[in-house]
């Protein structure tokens, strides 16, 4: 018998970073990422990053999208995401939302329709782990869907020096 979904509350960053590698490790073809400037999720950490590179590494069809309001963080701050960046930027796709939008601060991580780590507010750990619940996934696959046609493309894996 397999279990069913699955949803557990976190409240501290240490939870938080155990639902965004849960979430990592169940993706199977796309990762999704909505947060202000993704510094919160650490995906600069190596374990993150490593966890990362296996998974947009598994195969040609997996993708690793992400709305951001700021990209000065992934720029400046992440020499191991702009490898990744560099690797895998067939797979990768940065954008950053219009100032319109810069004032939502929810943050989540979505696997396909296998899992999701969801902040209620960019201040605060407060959210919950999703997994094995596509249906619970729905309404947060709209919204990030949504926030991708409304953004635009921030960051290149290549920069070209004129």
């Amino acid at each position: 018998m397999t279990p069913g979904p699955t949803e557990q509350p976190f409240d501290t960053r240490i939870a938080y970073l155990d639902a965004v590698d849960a979430v990592i490790a169940a993706a199977r073809r796309e990762l999704c990422a909505f947060d202000g400037d993704l510094k919160q999720a650490d995906i600069e950490a190596p374990n993150r990053a490593t966890a990362l590179a296996a998974f947009l590494g598994g195969g040609r069809d997996r993708t690793l999208r992400i709305v951001v309001h700021d990209v000065a963080h992934l720029e400046r701050d992440c020499p191991r995401f702009g490898v990744l960046l560099r690797r895998f930027g067939h797979a990768i796709q940065v954008r950053q939302s219009p100032e319109n939008l810069r004032h939502l601060a929810d943050c989540f991580l979505l696997a396909d329709e296998a899992g999701a780590a969801i902040r209620f507010h960019a201040d605060h750990f407060r959210g919950k782990l999703l997994l094995d619940s596509a249906e619970g996934l729905t309404g947060w696959k709209r919204r990030f869907e949504d926030l991708w046609v409304e953004s635009s493309p921030a960051l290149a894996p290549t920069r070209l020096g004129l």
